[in-house]
């Protein structure tokens, strides 16, 4: 019986050895440090709607060295199952602040998920679960900000998902993904955590899951050009978006957005909404190569988008939130059971980048992103009132931008450097004036920062 008890120890122990013999790990990541000077209080990502240029809380420099950027990943290969490879992956960072993003003290910097996903991936199919980049975030600038062009050009939204990849006819592909809706950005001021998701953060107030569908054609018509240092073909891909969420009766301020018209508090109608959104991408190889030489090649990308809600959809920084309210505002505050209808906030935007290679080790690139409310309407009734309000309109912008120029160095392929210039632009709807302290109206916001950023790839 003891001999029995010890070989049922011994087989437990190998067991589990057994099954992981087949498995194989692999760590992988980077070191980064960001040093940066910027004219504003933005963080290290310019990720924020720039404050009015006559707001002096904000309108001086500041000069930051962070290493917070920094992550790692396990890259999990495991064994082949239904004729598939299965193959894990889990990255983390330090974005999870415990303090304020311009604190210096490294405690505020804690451990956050990334991405947690595994593949099944057969010869043309790819069966894609849990945490993961959405399909809208395929593409991004090269830029030394974490981030990229996050309000004016990309989405960066990471859902838990199930995503379908099937590709045919050689240089097609057809995705597919059903993931966790995201929380309309409710932003700060009279609408803070409402109307959709007032104590949740996980789009719980969403009817639906999130649905995307991208099509995307690749092929090498006249070569390659680098797109992260791995050349890439001429592609072009256009991607679909689409969720629903609830607006919850409730009393909301409601501000007229044009001027010498005061807020005034109103009441919401209970209704759903339908973000969605509509992308498209192309990536042209302008002075293409034939190998692996990325000497004096270039290559151009340029994407655009449209859409409402989109804030759904993964862009950070929009502090103007995403209603409006489509009724005849009355003279005087109205009484709780007078509705007013809520409409999604319309937006479009993209972005450009041109990219070349001086030789293998330097190269630069220039790029521009644009972020445009639309469909707003500033005209005042002949009774003073206005027929459309907003809510937090001193943060409601109309037209963002931001310009990127980078000269990056990568000597090795385990080190790279940058050094690079940015300048972002907000034009508001309405002025910002304070009697109080004696500051002129102004529409206008802007920033300009001069960053270093160098990298340890392992």
């Amino acid at each position: 019986m003891k001999k029995t008890l010890i070989l049922a120890v011994i087989l437990g122990l190998l067991l589990p050895a057994a099954a992981f013999a087949a498995t194989e790990f692999s760590l992988g990541g980077f070191i980064k440090l960001d040093a940066f000077w910027d004219s504003t209080q933005q963080g290290k990502n310019i990720n924020g709607v720039i404050n009015r240029n006559n707001d002096g809380a904000f309108h001086h420099g500041q000069t930051r060295f962070t290493a917070q950027g920094s992550r790692f990943n396990f890259t999990i290969k495991g064994p082949k199952v239904f004729g598939a490879q299965t193959t894990g992956f889990i990255e983390m960072d330090f974005d999870q602040q415990n303090g304020p993003d311009t604190t210096s003290a490294s405690s505020v910097y804690t451990p956050r998920l990334r991405h947690a996903m595994f593949r099944l991936n057969w010869p043309e199919t790819e069966l894609l679960m849990g945490q993961y980049w959405s399909i809208f975030c395929s593409w991004y600038i090269e830029s030394a900000e974490d981030g990229p062009f996050q309000v004016v050009g990309t989405p960066t939204a990471r859902i838990p998902q199930i995503r379908l990849t099937q590709k045919f006819l050689g240089d097609w592909s057809v995705m597919g993904l059903i993931g966790m809706a995201n929380s309309l950005n409710a932003g700060t001021g009279p609408l803070s955590g409402a109307p959709y998701s007032a104590n949740s953060t996980s789009g719980s107030a969403a009817e639906t899951p999130q649905i995307q569908a991208s099509m995307k054609y690749e092929h090498d018509w006249w070569g390659k050009a680098a797109y992260y240092g791995v050349p890439t073909p001429f592609t072009a891909q256009l991607t679909g978006g689409w969720q629903r969420n609830t607006a919850r009766t409730q009393n909301v301020a409601l501000s007229p957005i044009s001027e010498n018209l005061t807020a005034f508090n109103g009441r919401i109608s209970n209704k759903t909404v339908d973000p969605w959104m509509a992308m498209g991408t192309l990536f042209i190889p302008v002075i293409p190569t034939h190998s692996a030489n990325l000497a004096g090649t270039a290559h151009l990308l340029a994407q655009f988008w449209i859409g409402q809600g989109v804030s759904a959809f993964g862009f950070n920084g929009d502090q103007t939130s995403v209603f409006k309210f489509n009724a005849n505002a009355p003279s005087v505050n109205p009484a709780n059971d007078d509705l007013y209808d809520i409409e999604l906030l319309k937006r479009w935007g993209g972005m450009v980048e041109a990219q070349y290679y001086f030789n293998n080790q330097w190269y630069a690139n220039l790029a521009w992103g644009i972020s445009k409310t639309y469909g707003v309407n500033q005209e005042v009734a002949p009774d003073g009132t206005q027929t459309y309000l907003y809510n937090n309109v001193n943060a409601q912008f109309s037209t963002q931008q931001q310009i990127d120029f980078t000269v990056w160095y990568r000597p090795v392929t385990a080190l790279k450097f940058g050094l690079q210039y940015a300048f972002v632009q907000d034009r508001f709807w309405t002025n910002l004036f304070n009697a109080t302290t004696n500051l002129d109206g102004t529409t206008n916001g802007t920033a300009h920062r001069i960053e270093f950023a160098g990298y340890f790839y392992f």
